[in-house]
């Protein structure tokens, strides 16, 4: 009985902290792994580019991008349970550090580009940090839903696929211009 109470408490863990995310309004929407290169082409990810990645999950695309580009990789992940997962992960990689917390906590203002997979109702939180926070020329890519009033510079759309839009940062705050 004591072991089925034990199991009971610690699959509730579980569950609650993978779930965490969703009190912040931001439930694991994981990147699929067959799009980490495309984000990578979009973003003309470079060796020793500074890649944020809020909301890091497993840390999946960070591992990837520090191993096949040679970036140097943030993660910021709220989950517990996703943030040790990839925290224990991450020490077998130098060049990938995950972060625990609130992603609008967190000083953004090195990153080359800042990734986030994150629902809509959220975008004007992380606009105004990106507008207050972010370098000059560094890119903002979001997946599935573009920025409100605001038109990517560069989108990549398949059918069938996720949609995923990329922006640069100005002193006067996001360049709306599409590039050709």
């Amino acid at each position: 009985m004591v072991f089925m109470n034990i199991a009971i408490f610690i699959l509730f863990f579980i569950f609650v902290s993978l779930f965490f995310g969703a009190l912040f309004e931001a439930p694991w929407l994981p990147t699929r792994k067959k799009d980490y290169h495309r984000i990578a082409e979009l973003t003309e990810l470079r060796p020793d580019t500074l890649f944020y990645d809020l909301g890091s999950g497993t840390g999946g695309m960070l591992f990837y991008l520090s191993r096949k580009y040679d970036a140097n990789c943030i993660g910021i992940e709220i989950s517990p349970v996703l943030y040790f997962y990839s925290k224990i992960k991450s020490l077998f990689y130098k060049k990938v550090n995950i972060k625990y917390g609130d992603f609008l906590k967190y000083d953004l203002s090195k990153a080359d580009i800042i990734y986030a997979f994150l629902l809509p109702e959220n975008f004007e939180k992380l606009k105004k940090k990106i507008d207050t926070e972010a370098k000059n020329g560094a890119k903002l890519i979001l997946s599935c839903w573009p920025l409100k009033d605001d038109n990517s510079i560069r989108i990549s759309k398949k059918e069938g696929e996720i949609s995923y839009y990329v922006y640069i940062t100005q002193k006067e705050g996001l360049r709306t211009k599409r590039s050709p």
